[in-house]
């Protein structure tokens, strides 16, 4: 993702310079990167790190344990047995939570499966 950030400021910079010349092209780049920067730390936390799984409910917490994603299983999609995409709907709300197979045991894995598809099919 750095290297996406670095890029964006980087053209950026090169579409200004020419009009603005060297130096003034060089703080609306910046501005860019920091602002890249700042929301892909965001993004970052704002992403599940742990499940809290109930019987017929998932709650996923972030990093800064933020509730993130709360309420009962609706539906699902699983692709094969690599990634799982679970919503999760809290009164109007609906929220989407993707999980590869590989972030979590494969217990935990197949659980969710079960629950999902049982959710699914209510």
């Amino acid at each position: 993702m750095s290297a996406t950030l670095l890029l964006a400021a980087l053209a950026m910079y090169t579409t200004l310079a020419p009009w603005w010349g060297v130096w003034r092209a060089l703080p609306p780049a910046l501005a860019c990167l920091a602002t890249g920067a700042l929301a892909a730390l965001r993004w970052h936390r704002r992403q599940p790190a742990f499940l809290e799984i109930g019987a017929d409910s998932l709650t996923a917490w972030s990093r800064d344990e933020v509730c993130v994603a709360a309420g009962q299983l609706v539906g699902a999609s699983q692709w094969g047995g690599w990634l799982l995409a679970l919503v999760v709907e809290a009164g109007a709300r609906r929220s989407t939570v993707l999980i590869a197979a590989d972030s979590v045991s494969p217990d935990t894995f197949r659980t969710l499966a079960v629950r999902a598809r049982s959710a699914a099919g209510r």
